[in-house]
């Protein structure tokens, strides 16, 4: 999660950096301004150009296989953002293995909304793969139309306020250097002004990234855990190379990255496009209305008879692994695993678990513990 918050900050925050003046570097960094600083509407797409397999894997049917399907995913949709509100709206079309995909963001100042109508979709693809996530028509409708307020305390594992703040300060740490590169890593054809980002670049921002996380109290929670593996673990090579075309406001990014052979992948390299085109269809951008938001309890409310059931078989296959290590049926848990496992269900949600259910739990792990670990086994599952 701590790296997907990373990158997120990151891509963003090249989006939007800032300057002026009339230079090929200069002129690129008009338009990122220009993007957060007026209303704007733009067509946006993805798609993998490329996918390299290592010499080994090159004759793999199976691997060229999965190369094929991976090749047929495609995102397009529009981003839409009223500097006014200070809100905005992305909608995204995802194909891939045979389905379409909707995912849309709505988000007003601190406030941010999911669609849930992606679960029809993602339903279908994990029905290819014998998923146990219901596809039945009642429980997929309740979806339907509905949104996930991201921003809730109960949806978040972070402070959204301090988020806030840590990536506008993080923003000006980008700025400030970008406007320190070279002008040479700037040019400019006709009218489409070129940069490419590397992965020293990269680097260098998530440092930046992880000594500003550290700078304050607030931010400690996005300070990322082993931080020297995750830079060692990153692909071999990053190369993003930005086209930007100053009449008409494309934007074209390529993004390459080229893995190292002791990763033991199939893959030796993909290159993904994205494109950024202004369009005309600035509109009113639409909160979702009370009634369409829903939180955390509710979705899980609906998904209970599914995830009852999965908790069931996790506890089932948990016990029987502990009594097939017995030989006796005379033992106690130690109280350093007896505390990991309190840990991992006070986690869990057993309000719909009936008092039937209950007691057949309690009986399962009653062999295995003391008469104070019973006790408070017992009050985790009737008090929930």
């Amino acid at each position: 999660m701590k790296k997907i918050k990373l990158a997120l900050l990151i891509i963003l925050s090249v989006i939007i950096l800032a300057g002026c003046g009339k230079s090929a570097k200069e002129e690129f960094f008009d338009y990122t301004k220009k993007n957060v600083t007026e209303n704007s509407s733009n067509d946006i797409s993805m798609t993998i150009k490329d996918i390299k397999l290592t010499a080994d894997m090159k004759d793999s049917p199976e691997a060229n296989v999965m190369v094929t399907q991976l090749k047929d995913i495609k995102v397009t949709g529009s981003m839409q953002h009223d500097v006014s509100e200070k809100a905005t709206n992305t909608k995204l079309n995802i194909e891939a293995l045979g389905q379409k995909i909707p995912l849309e963001f709505i988000s007003k100042n601190d406030d941010m909304y999911f669609s849930l109508d992606i679960f029809r979709g993602i339903s279908k693809i994990a029905s290819q793969f014998n998923s146990e996530l219901p596809s039945d028509e009642k429980t997929l409708s309740a979806f339907d139309g509905k949104y996930l307020k991201l921003s809730d305390a109960d949806t978040l594992e972070i402070d959204s306020k301090s988020a806030t703040n840590l990536t506008k300060e993080f923003q000006k740490e980008v700025s400030n250097y970008f406007t320190s590169l070279d002008e040479e890593r700037f040019t400019k054809e006709n009218d489409v002004v070129t940069f490419k980002l590397t992965k020293k670049d990269v680097v260098v921002l998530a440092e930046k990234f992880n000594t500003l996380s550290k700078s304050k109290k607030e931010y400690k929670e996005f300070v990322i855990p082993d931080f020297d593996e995750m830079i060692k673990n990153l692909p071999k090579a990053l190369d993003a190379k930005f086209n930007l075309n100053t009449k008409t406001n494309d934007l074209a990014v390529a993004l390459t990255s080229t893995f190292d052979k002791k990763d033991e992948g199939f893959i030796d390299s993909i290159e993904v496009l994205y494109n950024y085109k202004p369009n005309d269809k600035q509109v009113a951008i639409k909160l979702p209305a009370k009634k369409e938001i829903v939180n955390v309890k509710e979705i899980e409310a609906i998904l209970a008879p599914y995830l009852s059931d999965e908790l069931d078989e996790e506890l089932d296959e948990e016990l029987d692994e502990e009594l097939d290590g017995e030989l006796d049926g005379d033992f106690n848990m130690a109280d350093d695993e007896f505390k990991e496992l309190v840990k991992e269900l006070e986690k869990e949600d057993f309000s719909s678990f009936s008092a039937a259910e209950s007691d057949e739990l309690l009986e399962e792990y009653e062999p295995l513990l003391t008469e104070k670990q019973y006790k408070t086994i017992e009050k985790i599952f009737k008090n929930k």
